[in-house]
């Protein structure tokens, strides 16, 4: 495979703080490689190093010559206030710089003679080929099938783009970064503010995507669905490990086990030669004393395993409640001109963990808000049991004063002293200083943290989560979840992260057109259910059962027999299952099918050939698999084609 960019030696410090030092890695084509590590740890500042090399202290960063490069950024500052459409033809800056400067050439050209005419030519035409490359003319046309393959219809193109919603606005940056066909794509957080539907869509095309992709992510289901190799930023080094997000975990804490365990064999050994060097380096044995000192000053020391700091998250014991939480009755929900939910009718029973998914804007955190009072209802009713005490967490988090600093915050809301106060926000990882920062400086992770403190503080019996785990990294989203499974509580939660769901959820309300159905059982569960449910839907119509059998009894033959000679029936001709014009219309696209398939089939028989290949035992039955499958369909189409024919003849 070709390689795409090449990193070697690269470091960055800040001051006198070191982020990293020494980093080397390679992206090739059709690689997918995610970078992960825990929050400050570099990830952000060693994409800043890839795509600003000059940004890096040291080191150096080499792309493949006349790359094109994708990139979506984590956050929003990119927004102006313009259109969907003029936030798009800016995606690519060459394209309307070469416009610009084919414009200024062709206008030079009609006033220059001679060897000047000859070199605006000349220019005109390097510039020319270097338009074409990057597919300027049919940028706006890539442009167009780019926005509605991301659920940008035309009548939104006009839409402002920096009033659009968190996981519109990801979708518009994604739209961006692939209008050119990149070779490389490098994404920061992309499932950030994307639902569950249009992360699986990321997904699926990450997987086809024929480029090299870099990938930040704290999402676990998309990194197992998605990447091959996983970089791991820790302590300022990079480790590179083989497999997705799920077989890196195995490898790492085989890693961690190995290195202590070589670690505290070192240092026990360290220690038994400087107690004996104590002893003996005064006396008769003075020289073998001296001799074990220069074999530990020339002794190459293992490094400790890196202990990155992580917070600990402990709910208190649920207080005693009624055994219905929560009654939803023929519940309406939403705006009085706008309905989100209708006929509603759950009940949420004590010690149950539920988690309600839907797509961007169904009525997920209405839906809450409307359970809290915070919005009446629009038909129906919403109880909460007797002695039930709510702890809410709102993706906005409303409960900070984003002028306060987290002292005063805290201080005012809870009561307690100064050293209390240290001492619990200390648990969250907020040291010295740290407490004095005004809380609307801080980063969504640090907000996510200081308000699960509160629900620890609140002592609820009901938690009321809202994506509790948007911003957080890998370790602290691991410490909210075992947080909820160990709670006696009950807990409704709204999340688009997959494996929280999974792992905490027994039961799923999955919104649904306007409807909310209720799955007994986790996340796995529903989706087993709702591929079984689309199947059936999907699943052609069960032929009419055959009316006339071959023997086909009538009034006549059921009568007793006479001496009547026995009438021949006459055969009717067979109905065919296309009519010719919609067998002129379809033969076309089979055709092309056909083609498809047969073009698959022959770059699967390349790979199958290919000695690499037959080597490895997975690989070689993965494709033989593949192959099979193709096989199967290319016979349905071509069954489909004879059909067809059959049908003009």
């Amino acid at each position: 495979m070709d390689i795409l960019v090449t990193v070697d030696g690269l470091k960055k410090s800040f001051g006198v703080h070191d982020i990293f030092q020494n980093v080397s890695f390679t992206v090739r084509q059709g690689e997918k490689v995610g970078l992960v590590g825990v929050n400050g740890s570099g990830k952000t500042t060693l994409l800043r190093c890839l795509l600003d090399p000059d940004f890096a202290d040291g080191g150096s960063v080499k792309f493949a010559g006349d790359l094109r490069l994708g990139y979506v950024e984590q956050g929003f500052d990119d927004f102006r206030e313009e259109t969907v459409w003029q936030f798009m033809q800016h995606a690519c800056p060459d394209i309307l710089n070469l416009r610009e400067k084919m414009r200024q050439l062709e206008e030079a050209s009609g006033r220059a003679q001679g060897e000047e005419l000859q070199g605006i030519l000349d220019q005109y035409a390097r510039t020319e080929s270097r338009y074409a490359h990057l597919d300027g003319y049919h940028y706006e046309n890539n442009i167009k099938r780019v926005l509605i393959g991301l659920g940008y219809p035309e009548e939104t193109w006009q839409w402002r783009a920096d009033k659009l919603s968190g996981g519109q606005k990801t979708r518009l940056q994604l739209a961006a970064a692939l209008v050119n066909s990149p070779d490389l794509l490098i994404l920061d957080e992309p499932t950030n503010h994307l639902d569950i539907v249009m992360s699986e869509w990321l997904e699926n095309y990450l997987r086809e995507f024929r480029g090299g992709v870099l990938v930040i992510s704290h999402d676990r289901a998309f990194l197992d669905n998605v990447v091959e190799e996983i970089l791991e930023m820790e302590g300022g080094t990079l480790h590179r490990f083989k497999g997705n997000y799920s077989r890196y975990l195995e490898q790492k804490e085989i890693q961690v086990l190995t290195q202590t365990r070589a670690y505290e064999a070192q240092q026990e050994y360290i220690a038994r030669q400087e107690a004996y060097i104590r002893r003996f380096k005064a006396g008769i044995k003075s020289k073998m004393a001296r001799g074990r000192q220069s074999q530990l000053d020339r002794l190459e020391r293992i490094d400790a395993p890196v202990q990155e700091e992580e917070f600990q998250l402990r709910l208190p014991h649920a207080a005693e409640c009624a055994e219905k939480v929560i009654i939803l009755e023929h519940l309406d929900v939403g705006y009085p001109q706008h309905l989100l939910l209708q006929d509603v009718d759950l009940t949420l029973r004590r010690g149950e963990k539920v988690a309600i998914i839907g797509p961007n804007g169904c009525g997920k955190s209405t839906l809450l808000k409307t359970i809290l009072q915070e919005l009446p209802p629009l038909k129906g009713e919403a109880r909460i049991g007797n002695r039930v005490k709510i702890g809410y967490f709102s993706q906005s988090y409303e409960r900070l004063d984003e002028n306060q600093t987290i002292m005063e915050n805290f201080l005012t809301e809870y009561g307690l002293t100064d050293e209390q106060t240290r001492r619990l926000l200390g648990s969250m990882m907020f040291h010295g200083e740290d407490v004095f920062k005004v809380i609307g400086t801080l980063s969504g992770g640090q907000k996510a943290r200081l308000v699960l403190l509160k629900l620890v503080l609140d002592g609820a019996n009901c938690l009321l989560l809202d994506e509790p785990t948007n911003h957080l990294d890998i370790a602290a989203k691991e410490a909210v979840e075992a947080a909820l499974e160990t709670f006696d509580g009950t807990v409704l939660l709204v999340s688009h992260d997959r494996y929280l769901v999974n792992e905490v959820a027994g039961r799923i309300w999955a919104v649904e057109d306007g409807h909310v159905t209720d799955y007994k059982g986790n996340y796995d569960f529903y989706l087993e259910e709702r591929d079984k449910n689309r199947s059936q839907e999907a699943a052609p119509e069960i032929l009419r059962k055959e009316k006339e059998p071959a023997a086909k009894a009538t009034p006549a033959a059921a009568a007793p027999q006479t001496a009547q000679p026995e009438k021949k029936m006459e055969k009717k001709p067979e109905k065919k299952p296309y009519s010719p014009a919609e067998a002129q219309k379809l033969l076309p696209q089979v055709e092309l099918k056909i083609r498809e398939y047969e073009a698959l089939q022959k770059v699967l028989s390349d790979k199958i050939a290919d000695p690499a290949n037959q080597q490895d035992l997975e690989t070689s039955t993965k494709l033989a698999e593949e192959y099979a499958e193709q096989s199967k369909i290319l016979d349905g189409l071509m069954d489909k084609w004879e059909k067809l024919m059959e049908s003009l003849e």
